[in-house]
């Protein structure tokens, strides 16, 4: 008999010997090693075909690109109308929403106060234009009386004395003239004004245009100093309104003029608007940078809105999707796949890619750039990826849940 029989009769016959409970235990140590043994070997080796995933195929499709943003609507241009002068408000002639043509009368400021600064003016200028007549007379007599004797003075017939006294006269009295005249030009100046500012007690439509706001009221007393006090706000033309959108560093640099907007309503939440973007201005807005957070400044894009049905009022609140890209029959796949990952892969990739099934049905990894994302698709610009292949969206019995999250790559700067 050789060692290894030998082995095995003895081990038989200590199984023969053994009570029943202690054979019962070792075959249950047995059956419980086995299928551990079994459990650990499936776990080991990848998933293959044996596991189901469901597939979607690439396909081509029209793809859009764009920025959210949200703004209020406005007229194209709006006029203040202030006032020049100081007084009560004796009359207002327009109300919200009228309709104006350039110098129709708005309101009258009460004038009594500036008639009689304009009354008062006017007696000087007629004051002073007597002066002046005086001063005239008084000049050409003098200067005739000059002339006369420095002829007879250059002929020895008069003293030198007497001469020089006409002399004198003939200075003194053109500067009297000189005088005179400078008040007529006063005069007439402070008139003028005087005239100006009782023209401006009646406040007029500069433009045509609508009246958007009314700040005062009959009766109001108003100071004109260093600031114009503000009556109205008029709106030129209602019909073409604009949107001043706010758009971020990171998205404004893709928008440019002559873009299509659309933009929706609350008033309207059924409906659609169009707009074209008109401006987008350097100017901009935002918190600074500090040690702590990094600098967010938004900058102004202006759209032009056709408001030709006067369903717009000023001050509606637009969300925007400005199209900044648009392309016809490109490459996509659905965002799923770009999210998705076998469970039994660990590793973690720099590239962005899908995964597709190998020829024994096996997940494979494709790399991808991707250009434009909307809801639905993110288009593929390149990869190995061909339309009708087909690329796993999901694994069965894996949630979603346990898929990482897909985000699209950080622009560069």
């Amino acid at each position: 008999m050789t060692k290894k029989q030998n082995i095995f009769s003895r081990f038989w016959t200590w199984i023969k010997n053994i009570s029943f409970w202690k054979k019962a235990l070792l075959l249950l140590l047995v059956v419980a090693v086995c299928v551990g043994l079994f459990m650990w070997k499936g776990k080991s080796t990848k998933t293959t075909s044996s596991q189901k995933y469901t597939t979607v195929p690439v396909r081509k499709a029209d793809m859009k690109e764009s920025v959210a943003s949200s703004g209020s609507l406005a007229p194209l241009s709006t006029t203040k109308v202030g006032a020049l002068v100081s007084g009560e408000i004796l009359k207002i002639y327009v109300d919200y929403n009228t309709v104006v043509k350039k110098g129709d009368l708005m309101a009258i400021i009460d004038p009594t106060q500036i008639q009689a600064a304009y009354d008062q003016a006017e007696a000087s200028l007629s004051t002073a234009k007597e002066d002046l007549a005086t001063s005239k007379m008084s000049y050409d007599l003098a200067k005739a009386n000059y002339n006369r004797y420095k002829s007879l003075y250059e002929k020895d017939y008069v003293a030198k004395t007497d001469f020089e006294q006409y002399e004198l006269s003939y200075i003194n009295a053109k500067s009297s003239l000189n005088s005179a005249e400078s008040r007529i030009v006063q005069a007439q100046a402070s008139l003028d004004r005087a005239k100006k500012d009782l023209d401006n007690t009646r406040i007029v439509s500069p433009i045509d245009g609508i009246v958007l706001t009314k700040q005062v009221s009959e009766g109001q007393s108003l100071t004109s100093g260093f600031s114009t006090p503000e009556l109205f706000i008029l709106a030129q033309d209602m019909t073409k309104m604009q949107i001043e959108a706010k758009v971020s560093e990171t998205d404004v640099v893709k928008i440019k003029a002559g873009q299509k907007a659309e933009f929706t309503l609350g008033g309207y939440p059924s409906e659609k608007f169009h707009g074209v973007v008109r401006q987008v201005r350097t100017n901009y807005s935002g918190s600074s940078q500090t040690s702590t957070t990094s600098a967010a400044y938004n900058y102004v894009v202006v759209i032009d809105v056709d408001n030709s049905e006067n369903k717009f009022m000023p001050g509606m609140i637009a969300t925007i999707d400005i199209q900044t890209k648009d392309k016809k029959d490109v490459l996509v796949v659905k965002n799923e796949a770009l999210r998705f990952s076998p469970s039994f892969n660990k590793e973690k990739f720099e590239k962005t890619g899908v995964w597709v099934l190998d020829e024994n049905k096996n997940p494979k990894r494709v790399d991808v750039t991707i250009g434009i994302i909307d809801n639905r698709n993110t288009e593929i610009l390149s990869g190995d990826l061909k339309e009708g292949q087909e690329v796993i969206v999901s694994e069965e019995g894996v949630t979603t849940g346990n898929v990482p999250e897909f985000r699209r790559p950080m622009r560069r700067r």
